[in-house]
């Protein structure tokens, strides 16, 4: 395996203000090279951050999604690294390659894993790879670790993780203090996550994203004949993605044949537990996601229309209600017939249905995770 490109070049030497300087390493993600500097100098997280940014509660936020200027002006200041270095440490930048923006005040933002944070707690959001903190001097986390497409180590051929191995608490690494100073150790239980046992990345996810990862560092991609911007490439990654939780969840549908034909294991997958968005599935379930967006994506545009006529899809199954539609999927859509069948009225008019025993399990499973959090 080789690795990936690199996403940012990190600094050499640096003069820093504090006792002891902590260069950024090259793809190191900035919130938590943060915490490596506080550690470094023998305090806590928010101690450090604190002194930076007064009545500022940085860790009950995203701060990988870009940090002010006048805040990155003093750390600057204070690092003696170059503000523009420090902010291609943030996801700003990536966001801005796959067409959308980084407002602080929305939850989930396409791509970008989601930290889902109450208060200094988290959910998730954040994944590594132990073989990398095993061969790092001081391990640290990767910004391509927080991109949702991103579920394998190019590296080691292994697949991420996103949970300590021993008590599976989420992985926060800005709740660590002295007197621990390595950033590879569970907040929660204290066990070393270089311990980790990994299992070997599968083809299908590992292949989306080396072909995602290409498509931001060349700023286009291919769908059969055609050449799209990396926004647009994404944005019809996103909306295959929705086609296939939506075949998933009804395996029997015409739609579901439909992928299936084109590559899509849609019998060989089972729905999200929780249905939450795809920046909030753990990193299993996004992976078995994005190996059949690459089989739809591989599949050009002729082949979705040939297999879309051959499972007689109506115009509405492939259009989902959605008002916006990529380029190239609104011409096949318009090249299939209308929806024209009627529904038979409810005669049990009145009653109140039970919900079907997988939604039951779906809203029981959003249960647990919002008490996990609380607790």
């Amino acid at each position: 395996m080789v690795a990936s490109h690199t996403w940012h070049p990190g600094t050499g030497r640096i003069e820093s203000r504090w006792p002891v300087p902590v260069p950024l390493e090259a793809d190191e993600l900035l919130s938590t090279w943060l915490v490596r500097v506080a550690l470094s100098q023998g305090c806590d997280p928010l101690v450090l951050t604190g002194e930076l940014w007064p009545k500022w509660r940085v860790w009950t936020l995203d701060l990988d999604r870009g940090v002010a200027t006048e805040r990155l002006r003093i750390l600057e200041r204070m690092s003696g690294i170059d503000m523009s270095a420090l902010d291609a440490a943030s996801l700003r930048i990536i966001a801005i390659a796959l067409g959308t923006t980084v407002p602080g005040d929305v939850a989930v933002i396409p791509w970008i894993l989601a930290l889902g944070s109450r208060n200094r707690q988290r959910h998730g959001g954040l994944q590594y790879c132990p073989q990398c903190f095993g061969t790092d001097n001081s391990p640290f986390y990767r910004l391509q670790w927080r991109l949702a497409w991103h579920s394998c180590c190019r590296v080691h051929g292994a697949a991420l993780l996103d949970r300590c191995c021993h008590c599976t608490a989420p992985i926060e690494p800005h709740r660590l203090s002295p007197p621990q100073s390595l950033l590879s150790v569970c907040s929660s239980c204290g066990y070393d996550l270089r311990a980790c046992h990994t299992m070997a990345a599968d083809a299908g996810p590992l292949a989306f994203q080396i072909t995602a990862d290409d498509v931001v560092r060349c700023g286009y991609g291919k769908y059969g004949e055609f050449t799209l911007a990396t926004a647009e490439w994404f944005f019809l990654s996103r909306y295959f993605l929705m086609l296939v939780r939506v075949a998933v969840r009804n395996s029997s549908c015409n739609l579901a044949g439909c992928l299936a034909m084109l590559g899509a294991d849609i019998l060989g997958m089972r729905p999200a537990v929780t249905g939450l968005g795809f920046e909030l599935l753990p990193v299993g379930e996004r992976a078995v996601l994005l190996a059949a967006t690459g089989k739809l994506l591989a599949a050009g545009p002729r082949h979705l229309l040939e297999s879309a006529q051959a499972s007689s899809l109506r115009s509405a199954t492939l259009r989902q209600g959605l008002p916006n539609l990529p380029a190239h999927i609104r011409d096949i859509v318009d090249a299939l017939p209308n929806q024209s069948r009627s529904r038979k009225a409810n005669s049990k008019t009145g009653e109140i249905a039970p919900l079907p025993r997988k939604v039951v399990t779906r809203i029981w499973a959003r249960l647990q995770r919002k008490m996990r959090r609380i607790s």
